[in-house]
């Protein structure tokens, strides 16, 4: 499939979206091709080790008749005007999720996401899969073992308690999400966990003395932020001299360019309206996570390796090391053992797969 081809389909398909109506009926149905079509992405990407470009052609071109049909069918100013006439402060607050404070917007998101976990995927679940990440990529368990250690952008509190149950002395994470921080609290409480405790506050805000800590741990957060490098240089100033860095930041690679093409319809849907269909089709809490996680969060940047540690030296951090094995789980289907395995065009795919460093000051 010539790459032409391609990029004419993403030229056609981003006139369409921009042309579609945003009423209710709309969202709705448009909220529904993105699910299907975030599937079919799944299969492509993780399933068939053909050459992906003329399957993703194809659905881009699929949905931008798709999108084309629902504008000429709903578009209609009396049929506009019938099922927007009520204008609610909440409705208006969720469609306008843009215009919002990142931070709100996004922990909201994750809290409604992350309080959904059951008690095995927020006790054991996290656990398992950090202990078998960090065996499968030879770092030891020294760097934390016995430590003060802070989770940066803790969410629901998970790995901030995975890290306790292996073998940190004292964990503190953080995070904006106020439900996330009461939900972890009122976990913690009730199956009687010592040495966790969280706090809400912004990951680039630290609210810390320098060298707080021993290790900081930051998970797939940074690039939700307005200023990853500043949440870098937060996380160098707590940790102590000699102190240690787990980051893990999404690598640039064709999946999310594909995920931006689904976030410009997406992102004009209400998260509420999509995580309720997804509930209502019986999928998983941590299924339903993963779909909303690259759809409907504000922000996602994504970097090669090199830009990963350029960011990494200039807030100050030497002795990089990069972290290229991954976990599989039914649903995080490991991006980095698909490119260890070099299956056909797993490259194409999956570029700089997932990027996690240890690093220290």
């Amino acid at each position: 499939m010539p790459k032409i081809e391609f990029k004419n389909s993403i030229i056609q398909y981003k006139k369409a979206v921009k042309k579609l109506p945003t009423n209710d009926a709309v969202r709705a149905i448009c909220a529904q091709e993105v699910i299907r079509a975030y599937q079919f992405l799944e299969i492509v990407f993780w399933e068939l080790e053909c050459d992906p470009m003329p399957l993703l052609t194809s659905e881009i071109q699929r949905l931008t008749s798709s999108f084309e049909g629902i504008s000429s069918h709903y578009n209609e100013k009396f049929y506009s005007q019938r099922v927007m006439h009520r204008d609610n402060s909440k409705s208006r607050i969720a469609n306008s999720r843009a215009k919002l404070d990142v931070k709100e917007v996004t922990g909201r998101l994750y809290s409604s996401l992350f309080t959904k976990f059951d008690a095995a995927s927020y006790f054991n679940e996290a656990t398992d899969l950090l202990k078998e990440r960090i065996e499968r990529n030879d770092v030891g368990f020294e760097w934390f073992k016995g430590k003060k250690g802070l989770d940066a952008g803790c969410g629901g509190g998970r790995y901030t308690v995975a890290l306790s149950q292996l073998g940190a002395k004292k964990m503190t994470g953080i995070d904006y999400g106020k439900d996330n921080i009461a939900d972890a609290k009122s976990r913690i409480k009730k199956a009687k966990v010592d040495g966790v405790n969280f706090r809400r506050c912004d990951v680039l805000e630290i609210p810390y003395k320098n060298s707080t800590f021993d290790f900081a741990f930051s998970n797939g957060v940074l690039h939700h932020t307005t200023d990853p490098q500043k949440g870098l240089e937060e996380l160098y100033r707590v940790i102590k001299p000699k102190g240690t860095l787990w980051i893990f930041l999404y690598g640039k690679s064709l999946w999310w360019e594909m995920m931006e093409l689904l976030r410009l319809v997406s992102l004009k849907v209400p998260r509420e309206l999509t995580q309720n269909l997804m509930q209502l089709m019986g999928y998983a809490p941590n299924r339903i996570f993963k779909f909303l996680d690259s759809l409907h969060v504000p922000i996602i940047e994504s970097y090669s390796a090199i830009e990963m540690k350029s960011m990494l030296r200039k807030a100050g951090f030497t002795d990089l090391v990069q972290l290229n094995r991954g976990v599989r789980t039914q649903f995080f289907r490991g991006v980095n053992e698909i490119l260890k395995d070099g299956g056909p065009y797993a490259k194409t795919r999956w570029g700089a797969g997932e990027l996690r460093f240890i690093a220290k000051k």
